[in-house]
């Protein structure tokens, strides 16, 4: 048996993710801060806003228009391949043009996007 979910929930959801990414994005921040110092620190939360920034483009491509008139399963298609298209490239300068700690940074970033599918996947019980 489904349970049917309210628009206003979605959306409620879909941008609180995000939010709690960036949370944690700075908590893994403080973490290579305290023990391998600010240089992984700042690699750690570039990996964390790469992953922000993809899950803000998944809410906007699923929220937007803001009105439930298109299939939610097809806005969530559209907004995870945008959210890769993101991701790529944010990851493309990021390698290429800072001199950002390989490890720190890939770390950030597979922290906040398994905090994306816990979130979501526990978000809708």
């Amino acid at each position: 048996m489904t349970t049917e979910f309210s628009w206003q929930e979605v959306k409620k959801t879909v941008f609180k993710i995000p939010l709690y990414q960036l949370l944690i994005g700075v908590l893994t921040a403080v973490f290579f801060w305290l023990f391998q110092g600010q240089a992984a620190a700042v690699s750690a939360l570039a990996g964390a806003l790469i992953s922000t920034l993809g899950s803000l483009m998944f809410a906007f491509i699923v929220a937007w228009p803001f009105s439930p008139d298109q299939a939610m399963v097809g806005k969530m298609v559209k907004g995870e391949i945008l959210k890769f298209i993101v991701i790529g490239a944010l990851f493309y300068v990021a390698i290429t043009q800072f001199s950002f700690q390989l490890m720190a940074l890939l770390i950030g970033f597979i922290v906040t996007l398994l905090a994306f599918w816990v979130a979501l996947l526990t978000s809708f019980k």
